[in-house]
């Protein structure tokens, strides 16, 4: 039987200023990020997060499923109430910036992000964010951040069996969950407080883990191949994809229906 997660000792051991002090454990939920779309505007603390032990009904992006064994991974939702609903798409990556880092903390292998908002390790899925936003007005109400790692799932499902990964058999190591989900606190604080104030760095530390950055790649685009290939430069301050075209004119993709394929060399 799976160790439960251990509220107090992950307090205890937190070392942020404010994400995550306000911490609620489930033990079984449909979606994180469904559950505290429903809490009332008032209950909402900025730098609420939500774990549970089984998401039964996780989701990644397009309404895909995201499967999760009880008690073997990490599924978890950062509730947060920017001042503004711009740079959304740099921010959801910023947190995928500080998946990476943590989970390097486990593994000399290098921790990628694969646009928009999947973490690659050896070229395999180790975990996936999706990004929801409710808004009064023009004003955010709440940014739900909902992340998934794979810890020590053993059952992916089949189509994803080769394309997926867990930090187990990447470490060989029994993962101390609570020890992870502070060190990935720790570093998404740090990363959003620098989003908030419009570091201009950020957007470079990110695209220093984009795979394609820098390279020819083929671009796919709301599920079409486009002809030709294209030199990704990453994502600006505003979050923007750029891409340069064969023509060396730049193209900017403001939404996240685009795929980079990397062009075997």
């Amino acid at each position: 039987m799976d160790k439960p997660f251990d509220v107090d000792y992950f307090k205890n051991n937190l070392r942020t200023s404010w994400l995550g002090s306000e911490f609620i454990y489930i033990d079984k939920v449909d979606s994180t990020n469904n559950w505290l779309k429903k809490i009332p505007s008032r209950e909402l603390v900025h730098g609420m997060v939500v774990l549970a032990r089984h998401q039964a009904k996780g989701r990644g992006q397009y309404q895909r499923r995201w499967l999760a064994s009880p008690g073997k991974n990490l599924t978890f939702t950062l509730g947060l109430c920017p001042p503004t609903g711009n740079r959304l798409t740099l921010l959801t990556v910023a947190v995928a910036l500080a998946v990476c880092e943590a989970l390097e903390d486990y593994t000399s292998q290098k921790a990628l992000i694969k646009w928009p908002n999947d973490v690659v390790i050896d070229g395999k899925k180790i975990a996936g964010i999706l990004t929801e936003c409710m808004f009064m007005g023009a004003t955010p109400d709440r940014v739900l951040i909902g992340v998934g790692i794979n810890i020590g799932e053993k059952n992916f499902a089949q189509e994803l069996s080769e394309n997926a990964i867990s930090l187990s058999d990447i470490s060989g190591e029994s993962i101390i969950h609570e020890q992870l989900l502070s060190k990935i606190l720790v570093r998404t604080e740090d990363l959003y407080m620098q989003w908030h104030k419009q570091n201009s760095e950020l957007h470079n530390k990110i695209n220093r883990k984009m795979i394609g950055y820098g390279d020819w790649v083929t671009l796919k685009v709301n599920g079409e191949i486009l002809p030709g290939t294209f030199k990704f430069l990453g994502v600006n301050e505003k979050g923007e994809l750029l891409t340069l075209n064969e023509e060396l004119d730049v193209n900017t993709f403001t939404h996240e229906q685009v795929r980079i394929i990397e062009n075997k060399k």
